[in-house]
């Protein structure tokens, strides 16, 4: 068959084009289970056998030739995260003769593959890391400020408290929340800021009696916007929010980033509910993280962003 996405060949067989990822939408008969063929009479000098490689993602055996995974659509070409620890994610301790008690660790972990690179310890009562003279200090990571967070264990108890950096701290979220104007989230690559359609200052244009003012058609009755934030004085692209949910996704959903591969390809929803607006992540593999707001409770093992890093705490030890 052809890909209905690229128009190569493919095998229908696959969930997945093996040129350019994207997700086959297998015809009937594909989906009926392959029927026996007859084998026929290997020629005196076989062809080799094509090298294969398991895939990095879901480890089933793939040709080396082959750009994506045809069972799950893993870019094999793209570049192996290197064994090395980055500048950025170098820290110095300044605490490390204390008789503090340590009560567990502090780990930044690989944004690709979740490959730890680099375990500190954490200690009873506050942590602090940033960019400056901190408990915990990361030098050379610029996207930090010098005091950026402080993490407080009291009481067998984790809490994340951001005293007012310029990027902010984001925690991976487990259940949904709500958000409110302002309010920042991360999928992916991407950073978007909610925003109520209430809230917003309207634009006032001067009015000729009896011409109508030409525009885009929107959907019927949008709620609220969401728009990327590209830096503190420029944004990206708008869009409006309207119906009961919205969808955000990769390749399906009412708003979709396909150049980011690290959105799944249905990540979250943005729904309107009685009390308010509210943000929840769809079982994507890379998760929903919210821009907190001063302060709020960690679970051990909950993934949260700072600077260029992603950390976890981990009480074990």
């Amino acid at each position: 068959m052809n890909c209905p996405h690229c128009g190569r060949d493919t095998d229908p067989l696959f969930k997945f084009c093996l040129h350019c990822g994207k997700e086959l939408k297998k015809s009937p008969a594909a989906v009926e289970k392959k029927k026996p063929r007859k084998v026929a009479p290997a020629p005196q000098e076989s062809a080799p056998a094509e090298e294969t490689q398991p895939c990095p993602q879901c480890a089933i055996p793939v040709r080396v030739k082959d750009r994506f995974c045809p069972e799950c659509g893993y870019n094999l070409k793209q570049p192996e995260p290197s064994a090395e620890t980055p500048d950025y994610a170098k820290p110095i301790l300044h605490n490390e003769e204390t008789d503090r008690q340590v009560v567990g660790s502090i780990i930044s972990v690989s944004s690709v593959d979740g490959r730890e690179t680099v375990r500190v310890p954490l200690y009873a009562g506050e942590n602090t890391l940033g960019r400056g003279e901190v408990d915990v200090q990361f030098a050379e990571d610029d996207r930090l400020s010098p005091l950026h967070l402080t993490v407080t264990y009291e009481d067998d108890e984790l809490t994340l408290v951001c005293p007012g950096s310029r990027n902010g701290s984001f925690v991976r979220m487990h259940e949904p929340a709500f958000l409110a104007h302002g309010d920042q989230f991360r999928i992916g690559q991407q950073l978007l800021r909610y925003e109520d359609l209430d809230l917003l200052d309207d634009v006032t244009v001067a009015v000729e009696e009896g011409t109508q003012m030409l525009g885009s058609p929107t959907r019927s009755n949008p709620w609220g916007r969401l728009t990327q934030v590209i830096s503190e004085e420029e944004t990206g692209s708008s869009f409006l929010l309207s119906g009961e949910k919205v969808f955000l996704g990769r390749e399906r959903g009412n708003i979709t980033f396909p150049g980011d591969r690290y959105i799944s390809g249905t990540h979250a929803v943005v729904g309107l509910k009685p009390e308010g607006t509210v943000l929840e992540d769809v079982g994507s593999s890379n998760g929903t993280y919210l821009k907190i707001k001063g302060e709020c409770p960690l679970r051990p093992g909950q993934y949260f962003l700072a600077g260029r890093q992603l950390f976890k705490i981990d009480l074990k030890g």
